[in-house]
């Protein structure tokens, strides 16, 4: 009964301490914490003490609850409760345990209004040791005085929720005992906006606009005798040349590249080709071109096997269908082939005609 009258104590200080309520701190709105509630539900791992464990059985496993009130940008109170198990091998004098950890904190942290917060913390609270399947009779529960230390950092997630990491060191009788767990909590009250580092603060000042100066009235005239105007005839401009229909002929060449405008040899040829291709991609996004197929043909020079040429030739037909699929034409719009080097349309005798023999023609399909 003791214990958890203890750990109902520790717990809920953190919550309803008096005189610092949400309501007497005021919320504030300038993306801090300050104010604000925070509930957190983490998975814990202890390396317990050897005063009430064994050298071999002193890892443990459960959970923590805690819930914390912060006070101001750089301060919260916490209260919080550990539970977990340990097997402690099974051995005779030290069957299995559970400890029960109740703790009150003080957290000193960095700028709330940050995505990223670090913090420390210091706190005292109370080990209740109970061991399970007795075998002797010795006294089966512990109680002990521990005082805490640690650190460990929350990660903003939006605006009312973080992801925590926590490491501590509860010192006491008999050795340290070392926690840590990670999760995620939760925020309630507070600002209405928890506003992470990059959101605006609103400026203290306001500018005000300076006073109006009033116009003078303007002072009446005369009206003057104008002579009369003629006017010349207008002449109408010459209607706007519209601009070239999308080719519609089954067949017809819509653009080709050869080896004169660019490098197939460079590893780099299809970022150069992509310049090239966007005013295709134009064409074939409009609405007079959005149902057009096309095909994509490429040619190589003589320079290697025939079956190499092709296989280089399909390539290049590929990446440049790649290409036009990501910038938003289907890929049931395109077919690809390659007729490798026995279509040229220049001698491969020299540089010049090897560079326009290696080509990428692409004509309309439909």
């Amino acid at each position: 009964m003791r214990r958890v009258f203890l750990s109902l104590i520790f717990f809920c200080s953190a919550i309803f301490i008096p005189g610092v309520s949400a309501q007497t701190i005021g919320t504030v709105a300038d993306g801090t914490l300050t104010g604000a509630r925070e509930i957190g539900l983490f998975p814990t791992g202890r390396m317990l003490s050897t005063e009430y464990s064994v050298e071999n059985g002193r890892a443990a496993f459960g959970g923590t609850v805690a819930a914390a009130t912060h006070l101001r940008r750089n301060f919260a109170l916490q209260g919080s409760v550990a539970a977990v198990y340990s097997r402690q091998e099974f051995t005779y004098y030290r069957p299995p345990l559970f400890v029960f950890t109740p703790m009150i904190s003080l957290i000193v942290q960095a700028s709330t209004a940050k995505d990223l917060q670090p913090y420390g913390l210091v706190g005292v609270g109370y080990e209740f040791v109970r061991y399970t399947k007795p075998r002797c009779d010795c006294d089966q529960s512990r109680s002990l005085g521990i005082g805490n230390i640690g650190g460990g950092f929350r990660k903003m997630i939006g605006d009312r929720r973080a992801l925590r990491a926590e490491l501590s060191s509860q010192i006491g009788k008999g050795g340290a005992a070392f926690t840590g767990y990670a999760g995620m909590s939760l925020f309630l009250g507070g600002s209405q906006n928890i506003a992470q580092g990059n959101r605006p603060i609103p400026p203290d000042r306001v500018r005000r606009e300076p006073p109006s100066i009033p116009v003078p009235e303007p002072v009446s005239r005369q009206p003057v005798a104008q002579p009369p105007v003629t006017r010349q005839p207008v002449t109408q401009p010459p209607p706007a040349a519209t601009p070239a229909a999308v080719p519609s002929t089954v067949g017809v060449v819509m653009l080709t590249i050869d080896g004169t405008q660019l490098d197939f040899a460079r590893t780099t040829w299809r970022n150069d080709v992509e310049p090239l291709l966007d005013g295709l991609v134009v064409d074939l996004t409009s609405d007079a071109g959005e149902a057009i197929r096309i095909s994509v043909e490429a040619h190589t020079d003589n320079v290697g096997s025939n079956a190499a040429n092709t296989n280089a030739g399909l390539e290049r037909a590929r990446a440049v269908r790649e290409y036009l699929v990501t910038q938003g034409i289907t890929p049931d719009r395109i077919r690809i082939s390659s007729a490798g080097e026995d279509r040229p349309v220049a001698p491969n005798t020299t540089q010049v005609g090897r560079q326009q023999n290696r080509r990428i023609v692409i004509r309309r399909d439909n």
